[in-house]
């Protein structure tokens, strides 16, 4: 027997190291680690793909919050730097390809970092000193003397000049090439010009002219420059580079699914191997212990079927009294279930229709931005298109509808809520729960027992107390003291049929015991009934309004539980059932 033993050994030895490793294996496999780590990755994607967008829409915009660049990109490096740094630090370290990629991205977010701030400094001076010069244009044409004869001619080739300059650079900001030899020696003439030109206010016209100047010269020293930088930024393919991180991380993903799969396999061998291993010691003592064996194992089926008989019968008696108890309440919870649906269903109509204005703006916006990326525009279209957007946005009233829908939806969620509760705790009532011991809290038996049974609260006008003390938890079968509070609540309901009343559900515990105390303001009993209640088959009720096992069950089931009941009632004044279960008791 030694030699078998030290098999034995050896081969649990065996597959705790395969079911150490396969769970570590596991760990990193992990579903939500794949989706979240996949889900960071995409996060980069949108956000470099909407920093490059921006980059495009900052382009000599004086209108431009340049800041929104910078924060973009610092969320960029904060989410990369935690996904190359925490998320895939494991991954990096086993994959060279991953790591490869990882460090190309890097690089290039780093290049693109150090031009950016560049690009963003030049980008302001050119596109003041573009919004300067449009300005600075009108303030000289508007200080020119035309009246005076002698100086006409100077003035026409100055305003002249002046429409000029400002064409030039207004085609380099919609797209085109500045011609910066053309524009310096304008600016010559610009100069020599403006020493003729008969002005309104020679002072004024001079620091007009002096600036008109300074502007220019700052296109001219950040233009060629500004250009460089725009279009480095733009030949970054760091979103191709995002591309690469993921598909090598779903490669190394992949491949260590394939080696999980190995092990799994591997286990399953050692699996098989132990069951042949144990098969063979089992038919070893066997065959040693042949006749003791034979007389236990006949002994122990004769025990094994009285006892399976018993608890079968049993269960079954507690299962058909707790459905024929879900009967009598089907249609009043689906008439809780259909309340809630019904507005669900007419909010979601509502937000249908809601949607369906906000659609019919969105295509006239759409509209809009093709007509304004046309390669050659037209004035008259966009004008059109804008007006139609503007119009139609401004008769969606947009705060008021998303208001609405935000409201609309959130009724249908607390909607939802309700019928989940209802249908959870249907689902928990029902559960056969015959060996599931569980550590819970009382008060969740009796939440769960109420909303059972409020369709017999309702009906019989009953008012639900709640006197919940702090708890400890408790050792016990849930589903069997949801059938127990069940009862006790629908008994006092009943019994408050006529009048209806409170009853009240206190809670309290001692060192030992957990009490639950319900009171209600019914019937009462007399002693005879008092002392028959439980009974099996004994109710007070007419023909088809109960089986007489309700109370007959709860008492078995408090018995099972090691606990006691005590029963206090008055004819006319009420019942009050004390039920006390233990705290530490093991079930």
């Amino acid at each position: 027997m030694k030699k078998y033993g030290i098999t034995l050994i050896i081969l649990i030895a065996v597959g705790l190291i395969l079911a150490i490793y396969f769970a570590s294996q596991e760990t990193r496999l992990d579903k939500d680690v794949f989706i979240n780590t996949t889900e960071s990755i995409r996060n980069l994607q949108a956000s470099d793909k909407n920093l490059l967008l921006l980059i495009y829409q900052s382009l000599y915009n004086s209108e431009f919050d340049n800041d929104e660049l910078l924060d973009i990109n610092k969320e960029i490096s904060k989410e990369f730097k935690s996904l190359h740094t925490v998320t895939l630090s494991k991954e990096i370290e086993q994959s060279s390809e991953l790591r490869s990629a990882i460090e190309n991205f890097k690089s290039s977010f780093a290049q693109r970092e150090g031009i950016l701030s560049k690009y963003i400094e030049s980008n302001i001076a050119i596109s003041n000193a573009l919004i300067n010069i449009s300005i600075l244009t009108y303030q000289l044409q508007t200080q020119t003397k035309t009246d005076v004869s002698e100086a006409t001619l100077q003035t026409v080739a100055f305003q002249a000049l002046l429409g000029k300059i400002n064409t030039l650079v207004f085609d380099a900001v919609i797209g085109e090439e500045l011609q910066r030899e053309v524009l310096i020696i304008d600016k010559k003439e610009f100069q020599t010009l403006s020493e003729t030109v008969v002005f309104e206010s020679p002072e004024k016209a001079k620091t007009l002219v002096q600036q008109f100047i300074s502007d220019i010269d700052t296109i001219l020293l950040n233009y060629k420059q500004h250009q460089a930088q725009f279009a480095e930024l733009d030949s970054l393919k760091t979103t191709d580079l995002l591309n690469s991180i993921e598909l090598e991380y779903t490669k190394h993903h992949n491949k260590q699914i394939t080696i999980s799969n190995q092990f799994r396999n591997a286990l399953l061998v050692y699996g098989a191997c132990l069951l042949i291993a144990l098969l063979f010691f089992a038919w070893q003592i066997r065959k040693n212990y042949l006749s003791l064996e034979q007389q236990v194992t006949d002994r122990t089926k004769e025990i094994n079927k009285a006892y399976i008989d018993l608890k079968e019968s049993q269960e079954q008696l507690i299962q058909s009294e707790k459905m024929a108890s879900l009967g009598q309440m089907v249609a009043g919870v689906a008439h809780e279930i259909n309340t809630p649906l019904g507005y669900v269903t007419s909010n979601i109509d509502s937000v249908k229709i809601n949607f369906e204005d906000i659609n019919k703006t969105t295509n006239q916006l759409g509209d809009l931005n093709k007509a304004v990326r046309a390669k050659v525009r037209n004035k008259e279209t966009i004008s059109k298109a804008l007006n139609l957007t503007v119009r139609s946005y401004e008769e969606l009233e947009i705060e008021e509808l998303v208001e609405e829908n935000a409201q609309l939806i959130n009724d249908s969620a607390y909607g939802l809520v309700e019928i989940t509760k209802l249908v959870t705790s249907l689902k928990d009532f029902a559960r056969l729960d015959r060996q599931n011991n569980e550590k819970i809290n009382i008060h969740s038996c009796i939440d769960s027992s109420i909303t059972i049974a409020s369709n017999h609260i309702k009906g019989n006008n009953v008012e639900v107390v709640l006197e919940y003390g702090e708890l400890p938890t408790i050792s016990c079968f849930p589903s069997k003291l949801n059938q127990l509070f069940l009862n006790i609540i629908i008994n006092a309901c009943q019994a408050m049929k006529e009048k209806g009343g409170k009853l009240i559900i206190h809670t309290s515990h001692d060192d030992n015991d957990v009490h639950i105390k319900f009171t209600d303001q019914g019937c009462g009993m007399d002693e005879e009934t008092k002392h028959k209640m439980f009974d099996p088959f004994f109710t007070t009720k007419e023909i088809g309004e109960g089986t007489g096992l309700g109370m007959s069950i709860s008492y078995k089931i408090i018995e099972a539980h090691k606990g006691k009941i005590d029963v206090y009632s008055i004819v006319g004044k009420g019942t009050v059932i004390d039920i006390q279960l233990p705290i530490n008791e093991q079930q």
